[in-house]
């Protein structure tokens, strides 16, 4: 069965006579420009492997992906192992070459898929150890700079918006909510959009400090005048976390995760977080239910 952008890019077949061309079609096919340019890495390395070379040398064209068997794509899954690289990087790299051969399959320029049985290296579940306490969010907006530092902060754990939503949001998605409280509108993954409420303190706040009275001015403005970029939201949200003492390397998407863990603590439907998170299965959702459970039978042990 093909998927929709393989039905697409069918289309375009008629011009494809090499490997270069299948990864560019391919790559073509991410919204990402980042997830491009990993993905591109990725090939390269891979190719780089088979064709025992160093992925600096590589040439795309060097590898006829018609050539590949599943061995190669399984010895490639070993290599990275005995690399030492992390769990979550071996995952990703394995995840562009069965994704590019699914590709390749779908539109016809391979016969097989031979990477469909290779399976996916288990990342361990970090979760738990990416949530703050409620006083360590607390610690981190008391210490973090009045105005916009601070709005950065609370806007990302209010929300449980992602670094990139943040970054990019413009006051023509901040209005006016119920009972004083403001709802912010949120250009998420997939092109998905959502709108969430936060509270009337943080919302009052965040119009107090507004500039520009045009709608599609940014929120969040840089010393150069335009939009605040995502590394200097990371940097805000790091510095935070070290004034307020805070081991590990606390990131914007900790916050997100504070966010989704503390209001299931406090009581809210699952169903809610799932559409403030801008998720899309309840199972994503579900990964938070088992991060700090209440209960444990190494409770009922004698102590």
């Amino acid at each position: 069965m093909r998927t929709p952008g393989a039905e697409n890019c069918v289309q375009k077949m008629a011009d494809v006579t090499n490997t270069a061309q299948i990864v560019e079609l391919w790559k073509s096919s991410k919204l990402s420009p980042q997830t491009r340019r990993s993905y591109d890495t990725d090939i390269r390395q891979f190719i780089g492997f088979v064709l025992g070379v160093s992925p600096k040398q590589v040439q795309l064209n060097d590898l006829d992906l018609r050539t590949v068997i599943m061995n190669d794509v399984m010895a490639f899954a070993d290599y990275l192992e005995t690399k030492e690289y992390e769990t979550s990087t071996r995952a990703r790299r394995i995840a562009a070459i069965k994704s590019l051969l699914r590709f390749a399959h779908e539109v016809e320029w391979t016969k097989f898929n031979v990477a469909a049985q290779v399976p996916l290296p288990q990342p361990k579940d970090k979760l738990a150890e990416r949530i703050l306490t409620e006083l360590e969010v607390i610690m981190m907006i008391a210490h973090a700079p009045k105005g916009r530092d601070r709005l950065v902060i609370q806007l990302l754990y209010y929300t449980g918006a992602r670094v990139s939503e943040i970054a990019s949001l413009t006051w023509r998605s901040v209005q006016p909510g119920h009972e004083g409280n403001g709802q912010v509108t949120l250009y998420g993954k997939g092109q998905k959009t959502r709108t969430v409420v936060i509270p009337k303190s943080v919302y009052q706040d965040l119009v107090a400090q507004r500039t520009s009275t045009f709608a599609d001015a940014p929120v969040f403005v840089s010393r150069k005048g335009g939009a605040i970029g995502e590394r200097r939201i990371r940097k805000i949200v790091a510095d935070a976390a070290v004034a307020a003492e805070i081991s590990g390397n606390v990131s914007p998407h900790w916050l997100r995760h504070s966010h989704a863990t503390h209001s299931l603590e406090r009581g809210a439907p699952i169903q809610l977080l799932q559409a403030t998170l801008g998720h899309s299965s309840l199972e994503q959702t579900g990964r938070y239910t088992h991060v700090r459970p209440n209960d444990s039978t190494g409770l009922y042990l004698p102590k």
